[in-house]
Formats: C-alpha cells, sequence, structure tokens
C-alpha cells in the first residue's frame, strides 16, 4: 500500500514524459506514449521472410517514427519503463503468428562484457525476459555468449555488418539445443546480419528452428 502511495506520489510530482513529444504521459508505463503519438506508432503487419538460418522473424513496428524515439529512447537513454509496453506488443505479434507455446526457449542477443559495463544492461535480455513471462517460457540470458567485442553495426554497410558479427558468438557448455523450437530476441532487425549469426551457431548446436523476435524491423 505505501509503495502504491508513492508511486502516485511520484507520478504527480514527476510525471512521465512521451519519448517522442516529450509531452506529459496520463496512463503510465504501460502506454508510456501520449495518445497522439500512440496512435501514429508505425505497425509492422506481417512476419518477415525467411533469412538462411532463421525461420522467420516477429515484430510489432517499424522501426520509423515514434518507435524509432522509443527504441533509441529504452537502448540509450536507459528508459528501461518502456520494456512492459514493448514485451506486450511483441508477446500479441508472436501468439498471432506462431501461436502457443511458440518455443521452449528464449534467448537474448547478448553484449560483449565490455559493452554491457558501459550500457548497465543488456536491453535485448530486458525485452527477451519481460517476453518470456507472458509466454510462460524459460528464459536463457547466458545460453549465447558475445565472445568477442564488434563495432556498432548501425555505423556498417550490410556487408561491412556480416563481417562484424562473423565468429563473434558462441555458446555455454552443455547448452543441450538438439530438437529445441527457439525464439532469439533483440531489439531491432534490420539487415538480420546478428540474427544470422546467432542462428547459424544455435541450428549448429541442433535447434530445430529459430525465430527471432524484435519490437522492431527496419
Amino acid at each position: 500500500m505505501l509503495a502504491q502511495i508513492a508511486r502516485g506520489i511520484g507520478s504527480l510530482l514527476f510525471p512521465s514524459v512521451c519519448p517522442s513529444c516529450r509531452r506529459p504521459v496520463e496512463s503510465g508505463p504501460r502506454d508510456p506514449l501520449c495518445a497522439a503519438c500512440l496512435r501514429t506508432l508505425p505497425r509492422c503487419r506481417f512476419p518477415g521472410g525467411k533469412l538462411r538460418h532463421v525461420d522467420g522473424t516477429v515484430s510489432p513496428f517499424l522501426y520509423k517514427g515514434v518507435c524509432r524515439d522509443l527504441v533509441l529512447a529504452l537502448k540509450y537513454q536507459g528508459r528501461t519503463s518502456l520494456v512492459p509496453f514493448l514485451a506486450d506488443r511483441m508477446a500479441e505479434e508472436v501468439v498471432r503468428h506462431l501461436g502457443l507455446p511458440p518455443a521452449e526457449r528464449i534467448l537474448p542477443v547478448p553484449l560483449h562484457p565490455t559493452r554491457l559495463r558501459e550500457r548497465t544492461f543488456n536491453q535485448a535480455e530486458l525485452l527477451a525476459r519481460a517476453l518470456a513471462d507472458r509466454m510462460e517460457i524459460p528464459c536463457e540470458g547466458d545460453l549465447l555468449i558475445r565472445c568477442r567485442p564488434t563495432r556498432p553495426q548501425a555505423e556498417l554497410t550490410r556487408d561491412e555488418r556480416s563481417r562484424n558479427v562473423r565468429g563473434a558468438f558462441d555458446l555455454r557448455s552443455g547448452a543441450g539445443l538438439k530438437g529445441s523450437r527457439l525464439l532469439l530476441v533483440d531489439d531491432i532487425l534490420t539487415t538480420g546480419a546478428t540474427a544470422e549469426a546467432c542462428a547459424a551457431l544455435l541450428k549448429k548446436a541442433g535447434a530445430r528452428s529459430v525465430w527471432v523476435v524484435t519490437a522492431a524491423r527496419d
């Protein structure tokens, strides 16, 4: 009760701010955008086609406009309060396209320890754990390992992105993936180079299927 009162007082003194237009938001963390920006979120209506090692991709939004503001606020401004809203929308799309249960395990795309120390959190893991709660599926945050640092993919061309992540990932010993259906979670899907590198490793280890779930798709 005291915690609820404290949150209520805090919301009056420090109201939530829309990450896109910067206007106050009344609805709280489940709808962190103002009503006007919420109406303009660019929805992604269909699952993406297959990459070589990825069986398919699911994203609720297109990475532009208001959605781009949301993802950047989470990733670079530490607005982790946006995670429940994004995870809710991701879960809806997964159920719509894959049904229940969609997989046996959920894995986030990992950050290298150096980058994780700089940022203090991995947005892919926060989304993966929130999605796992909604799907009631185990999330294994330490199964995939980023074994060498890489340059930010946003700085690179399509060809450079594939080279950048080649050999950048490894698996925890004793992963036991034979026959597993997996959901691989990240914040954004652009060229798919990172997803492909991870999926190739997972398929080599025996995974039956790897679907990629992201908050947004470019």
